[in-house]
């Protein structure tokens, strides 16, 4: 069975697997394809260009942006772009810098609470890739301060939460305009998390997504059911979207690789739009 993966993450972010084991995790479950959408760094992506070349594997280079936006959750994807870019490279510089900082602004917020976390162990725990939030919450599981991630950000590192500290995020048609310069395809992140109230919302928002640039959505996400998947995929289309899907895969959330949520395949005919949209270049894709 062919499988694919637009969505997953390494040791360069909040991953578990290096560049090199993720792709030999991908190979070893039966995918012919994956992108590396690492939040807010491209750091792990020459490793993992090299090294799918050397092994003959089909790696898009990507991003996950962290985006301003005051509703909810907004991420967006940079699907195959130029990760060697300098303007790229001298904005995650910044947003790097602010992320470390914030982790350390975490762990005074946790102390302040009776939480006395080690930053030796957050750096350890984030292999030498940038530090975050999730570095500092694997350290508190196995610190027993909860049983799983997910049960810690319960009651730890979220709003109104010991350890809650906001996060340096990137404008909106900044990020679209920074993909767009590296040749890449700008795709909303599982726009469930966007926490519209209804799909007619959502479409507002899409239209004005459109407008400024984006060009995907991606239907097939972790956060979403196999009807939602249906609706923003219809949307989607409507609107000469690329479709796309990922697991969000990061190694420690129960997810399964190739797979947007457990038995629900990603499926892996959305590769030829795909591959339909980087042939025809940045100039000419825009809509079908």
């Amino acid at each position: 069975m062919k499988k694919i993966d637009l969505h997953t993450h390494t040791t360069a972010s909040d991953g578990i697997y290096s560049p090199r084991a993720l792709i030999d995790l991908a190979r070893s479950n039966g995918l012919v394809a994956m992108a590396i959408t690492d939040h807010d760094t491209v750091d792990g992506l020459g490793e993992a260009m090299e090294y799918a070349a050397s092994v003959g594997f089909r790696l898009y280079p990507g991003i996950e942006f962290s985006i301003d936006y005051d509703e909810g959750s907004f991420h967006l994807l940079g699907l195959n772009l130029d990760h060697g870019d300098a303007a790229l490279r001298s904005k995650l510089r910044f947003l790097t810098g602010e992320r470390e900082k914030r982790a350390y602004r975490i762990i005074d917020d946790l102390q302040r609470h009776g939480i006395e976390i080690p930053i030796e162990e957050v750096l350890a725990e984030s292999g030498g890739g940038s530090i975050g939030r999730p570095h500092v919450a694997r350290v508190m599981v196995n610190r027993g301060y909860a049983a799983t991630i997910k049960d810690l950000f319960r009651g730890y590192l979220v709003k109104g939460k010991p350890g809650f500290v906001k996060k340096t995020r990137i404008a909106f048609k900044d990020a679209v305009d920074l993909i767009h310069a590296c040749g890449g395809i700008p795709v909303v992140a599982h726009p469930v998390s966007l926490e519209c109230r209804d799909m007619d919302h959502f479409e507002t928002l899409l239209r004005g997504f459109v407008n400024v640039g984006v060009e995907g959505i991606e239907a097939y996400a972790a956060m979403h059911t196999p009807d939602m998947a249906e609706a923003y995929r219809a949307l989607g289309e409507r609107y000469g979207l690329l479709i796309t899907g990922g697991s969000d895969f990061h190694g420690d959330k129960d997810e399964v690789i190739g797979y947007y949520r457990k038995g629900e395949l990603i499926p892996p005919g959305i590769l030829e739009r795909l591959e339909e949209r980087i042939t025809a270049g940045p100039g000419n894709r825009r809509r079908d």
